[in-house]
Formats: structure tokens, sequence, C-alpha cells
């Protein structure tokens, strides 16, 4: 009685651990200018990787549009690595697993769309 007991309770504990369990979501895009990288399992959320030769770009207005949500976000800058990231809390809900976001950003006087695909 005490094993078959023992075992009911280890299928509860595995079951309670594998439903808890978050898939990792990658997304990755690339344009003339511009690279975007997306992992869930990080704390940076998106990074946007700036590719151009211009040394100040000035403030960004980056636009994501998810499925069902956009987010825009003013004043953005670069940081001196050319980098911008967006925490994962941020980005998270247009990143779900099977989304499509479309990434538009604008500086100085250019834009740049990236279609993001789960990689």
């Amino acid at each position: 009685m005490k094993k078959l007991c023992f075992l009911i309770l280890m299928m509860f504990v595995l079951v309670a651990c594998s439903t808890n369990q978050q898939e990792e979501v990658h997304y990755i895009a690339k344009s003339e200018h511009w690279k975007a990288v997306y992992h869930s399992n990080t704390e940076e959320g998106l990074r946007l990787f700036y590719l151009g030769e211009c040394k100040d770009l000035g403030d960004l207005q980056i636009t994501i549009e998810g499925s069902k949500e956009s987010l825009t976000i003013d004043d953005a800058r670069v940081n001196i690595d050319k980098q911008f990231a967006l925490k994962k809390k941020e980005s998270a809900k247009n990143f779900k697993k099977d989304a499509a976001p479309i990434i538009h950003i604008q500086w100085q006087s250019d834009n740049e769309t990236l279609e993001v695909r789960n990689s």
C-alpha cells in the first residue's frame, strides 16, 4: 500500500513539473542596417543591433506589431556597442510561439522593416 501511494505521489509531482515548463522561443530577423534577436530564455528579450556605419543615430522610433498587440517605443537610443535591448517582460507578448511579429525602425531620415521569423 505504501508503494502504491508513493507511486501516485510521484506521478503528481512529475505532472506538476512538466506543466510548468515553458517552451523556449527564438526569433531572428535581418535587414540592411538592423539585426533583431529574441530569446525567451534571457532577461533582455529583444535585442536590436545596428549594422551600419553611422556613429550617432539619434533617437529611434521602434514599433513592434504582434498578432494581437503592438508596441511603440519613442526616443530609444542604441548603446555604445550599437545595440538596443528591450526587457523580456515588455516584449514577450509580441513574441509568442508561432507568432510572426514585424519590427519597424525609424532613425534620422531612414526607416526599415524587419520580418521576424522563428528560428
